[in-house]
């Protein structure tokens, strides 16, 4: 039986963002899913920040000018990184 680690229910989410950092600048990805404690997001850069790296996350498909969120990265993958919010 594999225990579940996870502090928070993640939720299927496919949606465009904005990933922001002053050394690798501005780059589109997407959303693989959501919770309240982060989401992950699907990249195939390779010039992105180092996990701990404060970044700005803001979403771009909706119908009005979502606000622009402070995150930090806590895991990077081949596949894209997982990203914290924070308080």
């Amino acid at each position: 039986m594999i225990h579940e680690k996870r502090k928070y229910i993640r939720t299927k989410l496919t949606s465009s963002v904005k990933l922001s950092h002053p050394d690798t600048g501005t780059i589109e990805v997407v959303t693989k899913d959501i919770s309240d404690g982060g989401i992950y997001l699907i990249t195939s850069n390779s010039k992105l920040p180092e996990v701990g790296s404060e970044v700005k996350v803001q979403l771009i498909d909706t119908p009005f000018e979502a606000p622009k969120l402070d995150m930090k990265i806590i895991r990077l993958e081949n596949i894209g990184l997982g990203l914290a919010f924070l308080e």
